[in-house]
C-alpha cells in the first residue's frame, strides 16, 4: 500500500488542548504536520464536546517547554476507538493557522525530519493545497 500523504507527519507525545468555542479539554498530540494533527483523549472528555458543529476546533500544544505555542484550527475528519485503549485517536485536518504558528510548525518538522529538503517541500505542498482548495 502506498503513503498518500503529501506532508511529512512529526510524531510527538505531547499535552495539549483542543477547544470548542467555551469548552477546554487535555488531549495527547500524538503526531502532527502542515496540514493535518492527530489527537488522543478519553471517551469522557469527548463527550463535553459538540462533534456535531460545524465550527471549527482550536487545537493548542507546544513541544516543549522552551517551544512558542501553537495553535491549529482544525477540523475533525475522523474519530477511531479501540477496545484494547482507554483513549480514542482523532484525526485532524488544519484549516487555517496564524503566521507564527506555521513558522513554529515548520521549524518543529524541519528538527524532527532527517530530510533537508522536507521544509521546503512541505512548504510548497501546503502552498498547492491551499490554493488549489475551493474558495
Amino acid at each position: 500500500m502506498t503513503d498518500k500523504r503529501q506532508f511529512h507527519r512529526v510524531m510527538l507525545n505531547v499535552k495539549g488542548h483542543l477547544a470548542h468555542n467555551d469548552i477546554t479539554i487535555e488531549v495527547m498530540v500524538s503526531d502532527v504536520s502542515l496540514q493535518g494533527i492527530k489527537l488522543l483523549a478519553s471517551e469522557t472528555e469527548l463527550a463535553k464536546l459538540p462533534f456535531d458543529s460545524h465550527e471549527p476546533y482550536t487545537a493548542t500544544f507546544k513541544a516543549n517547554e522552551d517551544s512558542p505555542s501553537i495553535t491549529l484550527h482544525i477540523s475533525q475528519l475522523y474519530r477511531h476507538s479501540d477496545s484494547r485503549k482507554d483513549d480514542v485517536s482523532l484525526g485532524c485536518k488544519v484549516e487555517r493557522m496564524g503566521v507564527e504558528c506555521l513558522s513554529a510548525l515548520r521549524r518543529l518538522i524541519a528538527l524532527n525530519s532527517m530530510d533537508s529538503g522536507i521544509e521546503e517541500k512541505d512548504l510548497n505542498a501546503l502552498i498547492d493545497a491551499v490554493y488549489q482548495a475551493p474558495q
